[in-house]
């Protein structure tokens, strides 16, 4: 099945090999349909694409409600990039940024999922506990995170972790911390 073309005439591939051919545009062209994604979200009915960026519309209608997905496209552009060229540093810059925001996404999400799993089990709290009881189980996992990390760390003969590597063993991690969630393996409230 071949790759729908979107009212605007182009496919993601388009949209990708637009911002590879102009890699000095590439931060910013990148930058420019985060800020439409997000817009989006936040209020659809009342977006409209400027004209001179409708060449994005398929990178946009793609990624709009998938930010990991967007993430893991800023991260295949840079690496397409010259390794660290200006252009490189900028896709970089931004894929810090917004990996950054895509992490806070996901911890939100984790911490809504165990707060609901709480009051499944011990019934519904006030706000104070809940955000203390909430704080705390967060300590108690990037304590976690840390030893985890540390077991991988000691078997290396450096004591190092590759970043590709970290992110591998921190994705395992959070897959046990997410399964504990869901069977009900939370604390009590405070």
């Amino acid at each position: 099945m071949a790759a729908r073309k979107p009212e605007c005439g182009y496919t993601i591939s388009d949209v990708t090999d637009l911002i590879l051919k102009n890699p000095a545009l590439a931060a910013s062209w990148l930058r420019q349909a985060d800020g439409y994604m997000q817009s989006i979200n936040q209020n659809p009915t009342t977006f409209i694409l400027p004209r001179e960026h409708v060449f994005l519309t398929p990178l946009i209608e793609v990624y709009a409600h998938n930010l990991e997905g967007f993430v893991q496209y800023i991260l295949g552009v840079r690496d397409s990039i010259e390794h660290k060229s200006e252009a490189w540093e900028r896709v970089q810059a931004l894929y810090r940024k917004i990996m950054g925001r895509y992490v806070q996404q996901v911890r939100r999400e984790r911490a809504d999922r165990a707060i609901a799993k709480a009051e499944e089990l011990y019934g519904h709290t006030n706000f104070h506990t809940r955000l203390q009881w909430m704080a705390n189980l967060e300590h108690a996992w990037a304590q976690r995170r840390l030893e985890y990390l540390a077991v991988y760390r000691d078997k290396t003969e450096n004591g190092r972790l590759g970043v590709e590597e970290q992110a591998e063993i921190l994705s395992v991690f959070w897959e046990i911390i997410d399964t504990e969630i869901y069977n009900g393996e939370v604390p009590p409230w405070n």
